[in-house]
């Protein structure tokens, strides 16, 4: 076979799976190994790897790992293994928080998820693992375990926790993967993690980095927004606030002067038994989470819960905000506070 017939018959090889051959695929195409090192001298391909060629315009940041999957199965092409993905081996752990562009973790060495136990190679990680057919996405043409189930795979390999609760923080800004996808596949570390739940963990991470719930709750019912967000155009829960105080009989000069500490407690303890619901069924949470433009997608419900244990926070706020001519009659009344009252 002449030079130009063995380098047409190399680049079609390679044309199939991402511009790489291995010697193994070449042979069996009936291209010799001494034919590919006189190509790779004369630079029609460059080898990059142990028995793996590529064209030269092929390669670029992604070719080490495709290199390190492909040399698993040497014999067999990329679009016959793709067939079968979980079988072929799933680029996971840092590799796919690489390849899934999250996180800042060292990724130095390929890491690859099989089912079955297979000999090591030379300068990459194998994992054994079980893993479902939705567990798996394709990234640049690799087989790469999907967001939710790499987040797991870190935290159960033991990664930094708080590296980890970074990685489903960039996940939720970007939409990689919804809080129920990361809770499922978070399940089965919850008990060994102190938690009760795979929704509990994730919250658990996210609040290391100020990204749960609770802790986007408390930090916009502290703030001017917040307060802003929560009184403004919320009329059924300003009336309903408006009546709990009012039925207290408490002048509004009397509540004045109180301080955060008090009011926060008379919220807690005098104002919101009264309500017979809740004031915070009168809230429009999602307008608020909508408002806030909060920088990662918040479950309605659980927000409502966080915010509605923020509650004391925030309703001191809204009663000393009140105009005084929204008042109802029975607290209009004030009181010289510095006078005895005359008995009747």
């Amino acid at each position: 076979m002449g030079v130009a017939k063995v380098a047409a018959r190399t680049s079609e090889l390679a044309a199939r799976q991402w511009g790489l051959l291995t010697t193994a695929q070449a042979e069996a195409d009936g291209v010799t190994r001494l034919q590919l090192a006189r190509l790779a001298d004369a630079g029609v391909i460059e080898r990059v790897d142990r028995g793996i060629y590529a064209t030269p315009a092929a390669v670029d940041e992604h070719t080490p790992l495709r290199a390190a999957w492909l040399s698993l199965e040497p014999k067999i092409l990329a679009e016959e293994r793709l067939g079968d993905p979980v079988a072929s081996g799933v680029i996971s752990h840092t590799s796919a928080a690489a390849l899934h562009e999250v996180g800042d973790l060292l990724d130095d060495e390929p890491e690859i998820t099989l089912p079955n136990r297979k000999q090591s190679r030379r300068g990459i990680r194998l994992h054994r693992g079980t893993l479902r057919t939705d567990d798996v996405t394709i990234v640049e043409g690799l087989p790469v375990t999907t967001p939710a189930r790499t987040l797991a795979d870190l935290l159960q390999d033991g990664q930094d926790p708080s590296h980890v609760a970074e990685i489903a923080g960039d996940m939720l800004r970007r939409g990689l993967a919804s809080r129920k996808d990361m809770a499922i596949a978070l399940e089965p570390l919850a008990r060994r993690n102190g938690q009760p739940t795979g929704a509990a963990l994730l919250e658990h991470l996210l609040d290391l980095v100020g990204l749960s719930g609770a802790a986007l709750a408390a930090n916009l019912a502290a703030s001017d927004l917040g307060k802003a967000l929560v009184s403004a155009g919320q009329l059924e829960a300003i009336k309903s606030i408006l009546e709990t105080v009012a039925k207290l009989d408490l002048p509004k000069n009397v509540l004045d002067p109180l301080g955060t500490a008090a009011m926060a407690t008379l919220a807690k303890n005098a104002a919101l038994p009264q309500f017979s619901d809740g004031v915070l069924p009168k809230i429009d949470v999602s307008a608020i989470i909508d408002a806030a433009k909060f920088t990662v997608p918040l479950d309605t419900e659980e927000f409502r819960n966080a915010l509605g244990a923020s509650v004391p926070a925030w309703l001191p706020e809204i009663i000393r905000s009140i105009p005084a001519d929204s008042w109802p009659p029975s607290t209009l009344t004030t009181v010289d506070i510095g006078k005895e009252a005359t008995p009747a």
